[in-house]
């Protein structure tokens, strides 16, 4: 089960650490407690620790505020492939359950450059913007023609 971590702010991983990017390519309406009902766009990212371990982490971004709401399961470090796979699918199924439609972005095919990219526009990977910033900053709404194609081929 993912529960929120309100510690967190976002995830500070770099580049070789991450495993892999899931991203929402729409923002349902979303109600957190405490916070506003409002269009927010989704993330699950898979993380390798220091230790050899993964980290699976949720990541619900804020636009009217700028903030981060970030889950985390309650086994937190995972040692197989096996565990990793089991959790990554239970974050699939809770984001699907906020009424998310996903998109793998395959992160670690990505060249290096496009890699830097894609952290850098990622709300999660970034402590909270400012609102107006947030705001301003282009997010899963604007529909890349290659990602949409990638997810009718799923059908």
């Amino acid at each position: 089960m993912f529960t929120p971590e309100p510690s967190l702010t976002h995830v500070p991983a770099l580049r070789e650490q991450v495993v892999a990017i899931v991203e929402s390519i729409n923002q349902p309406q979303v109600s957190i407690p405490g916070k506003p009902s409002q269009g927010v766009s989704g993330h699950l990212c898979g993380i390798r620790n220091g230790s050899g371990s993964f980290s699976i982490f949720v990541g619900l971004h804020l636009p009217k505020s700028g903030e981060n709401v970030i889950y985390l399961h309650e086994r937190r470090q995972l040692t197989t492939a096996e565990e990793y796979r089991q959790v990554e699918i239970e974050g699939l199924q809770f984001l699907e359950s906020m009424g998310f439609m996903l998109d793998n972005l395959n992160f670690r095919n990505l060249s290096p450059a496009a890699q830097d990219e894609t952290l850098a526009r990622i709300p999660l990977f970034s402590p909270p913007r400012p609102a107006a910033a947030a705001a301003a900053a282009p997010g899963p709404a604007s529909a890349d023609p290659a990602r949409v194609a990638r997810l009718l081929a799923s059908f």
